[in-house]
């Protein structure tokens, strides 16, 4: 596999020319990449004139662009030129075939894309340049999915803006605003290693995204979306919200292992902000912040990866927002990996991959897709350490270090502190509330002014005689059942609460019910714990019920309940006895 790029300059015409007697005489597969920058003054003269020459003189060689911005050449950055580049194929079971997905017949949904890969052979790798808006570009993904995991899926998102739109393009077709075109990857020999890189650090704590819909997000942690911004990091709404805030991305988590990164692009006047992409309603998110050293650390140990694979083409997609975070310095990490090998790609406004079976939109990463036809070759040994050594810590980011250092023994502290208290307030065994919540329940409300609460007390009969014929072992598990059983009871009670009395003993406190109603309750408890408790009905329970009399104390009521707990066991058992009329 081989890489010729070329600028868009007076030599072009000549420089194609060579390139189509090279793919000629040498039989090669080929495919080109266009990329056009998204602000040029003469942006769609030179994408007509390019396609024009491309088409004169190799019509048979596929072509995919877009708009772009930070176009990879020569191991740099270019922000200026249009860039055309083209990867030469020298196995011969190597083919590329790039569909333009935005000429689909109207109705055709995003399943063509997954017709198109099925009935390719040996297909290793699909590439996706896009302009559409992200809800479809979700859906697509998901369908994408449904292909083997080890096909590799990686693109990029055109970059455009309000005065000059994202559009791609592909083969003869003219270009599209709000389309996608893909590329198909096909061959025995062909070899694709994708990978994403990072580096940016949570800070702070996990917040909720409580209102949002689509990218607009209107409150985080029920308030206004800007204050997260205003509060902590005392970031105005002004004309440089978008790059001060660019340095503090959001991380939304999906799960323990994935999460993405979406950066702002502007706060509205009512508070809300217009995030790069969708951020679901209901997510956890935290600030993050860039590191320089964590960054060119993913970098280093990304380039090793891909040093092991000896790749002999490397497409990179680059974030347009990474590459303003490195300000003067935008190519670092691009001149790491271009000392490796032949790469290409571009700065996007969003970064595709498929990572452990699900494709992803990504903010603020590098994607790498590293390419090779046949077994490994030998690749160059470059010494990495130095650039991670390079890439000094600016005091922004020591302070965040600390500030985050500090934030994580908080939570520490705060969950070890909650844990206590969990263990303060709950019987370990069951899980339930313990006698002294439950009394201090009662109190509280009472304390408060509430008079019209009921006890239910319970008790498990002949419990010792389980214990000592079949173990307490065998006791532990019938009180979890039980418990689990109240538990499950109690979620349907509005303000009640259950808890473990003591021994097999339980209560549970009502407020604000009718008196047959809570005598109800205590008989359907114990027919459930009857009937599902054990299969032959074995396990059973009695009960006390009563209600709370004006200007009695706290300990009259629960003496009463247990007085008539005791009274259902010496009336027979797996019965009620209440003093309610």
């Amino acid at each position: 596999m081989k890489l010729l790029q070329t600028v868009f300059d007076i030599e072009f015409e000549k420089t194609v020319r060579s390139w189509a007697d090279t793919i000629e005489s040498n039989g090669y597969s080929a495919l080109i990449h266009v990329y056009i920058p998204y602000a040029a003054e003469f942006r769609n003269e030179d994408m007509r004139r390019i396609r024009q020459i491309l088409k004169s003189y190799i019509p048979d060689v596929p072509v995919i662009g877009c708009s772009s911005t930070g176009v990879i050449i020569e191991g740099g950055l270019n922000d200026d030129c249009s860039i055309i580049s083209v990867m030469l194929f020298e196995d011969e079971s190597t083919s590329v075939k790039v569909v333009p997905y935005y000429t689909r017949p109207e109705g055709e949904d995003a399943h063509s894309i997954l017709e198109y890969a099925l009935s390719a052979t040996e297909l290793k790798g699909i590439e996706v340049v896009t302009a559409a808006p992200y809800t479809g570009l979700k859906q697509a993904g998901r369908i994408i999915d449904t292909l083997p995991e080890e096909i590799e899926i990686f693109g990029g998102v055109a970059v455009g803006d309000d005065k000059h739109p994202s559009f791609v393009f592909a083969n003869d077709c003219p270009e599209s605003f709000d389309g996608t075109a893909i590329v198909l990857y096909c061959g025995q020999e062909l070899h694709l290693l994708t990978n994403r890189m990072f580096g940016w650090k949570p800070i702070g704590y996990s917040l909720k995204v409580t209102k949002a819909e689509g990218p607009l997000v209107y409150e985080i942690d029920g308030k206004p979306a800007y204050d997260v911004y205003n509060h902590y990091l005392h970031i105005d709404k002004g004309d440089n919200f978008f790059y001060d805030a660019l340095e503090f991305p959001w991380e939304v988590r999906i799960d323990e292992e994935n999460a993405y990164l979406r950066h702002a692009k502007s706060v509205n006047p009512d508070g809300s902000i217009l995030m790069s992409s969708i951020i679901p309603q209901g997510s956890e998110i935290h600030l993050t912040y860039g590191d320089p050293r964590r960054i060119m650390a993913h970098t280093k140990q990304t380039t090793l990866e891909i040093m092991d694979f000896a790749p002999e083409v490397i497409n990179i997609v680059n974030c347009m927002g990474r590459k303003l975070f490195w300000s003067d310095r935008e190519d670092v990490e691009i001149s790491l990996l271009s000392k490796l090998m032949n790469t290409t790609g571009f700065s996007a406004l969003g970064e595709i991959m498929r990572h452990k079976g699900t494709t992803l939109l990504n903010n603020l990463s590098i994607v790498t897709v590293a390419m090779r036809e046949g077994p490994k070759g030998e690749v160059a040994k470059i010494e990495i350490d130095h650039f991670e050594k390079s890439a000094n810590m600016p005091i922004t980011a020591r302070l965040a270090l600390f500030i985050n250092t500090i934030s994580d023994e908080l939570i520490e502290k705060n969950n070890q502190l909650n844990d206590m208290l969990y263990k303060a307030s709950h019987d370990a065994l069951t899980g339930l509330f313990n006698r002294g919540s439950i009394e201090r329940s009662i109190i509280e409300y009472c304390e408060d002014g509430g008079n019209d609460w009921h006890l239910i007390m319970f008790d498990l009969d002949d419990f010792k005689k389980i214990n000592d014929s079949s173990g307490h072992m065998e006791g532990d598990q019938i009180l979890k059942a039980v418990s689990r059983i109240l538990t499950e009871y109690v979620k349907e009670i509005p303000d009640a609460i259950a808890g473990r009395w003591g021994g097999e003993e339980f209560m549970i406190f009502i407020k604000g019910y009718r008196d047959d109603a809570v005598k109800e309750m205590a008989n359907e408890l114990r027919l459930k714990v009857k009937n599902e408790c054990k299969p032959d009905g074995s396990i059973t329970i009695s009960g006390g019920v009563t209600g709370h009399k004006l200007e009695e104390d706290v300990i009259d009521t629960i003496t009463r309940v247990d007085e008539l707990l005791y009274q259902a066991k010496n009336s027979g058992k797996d019965r009620v006895c209440s003093d309610l009329d």
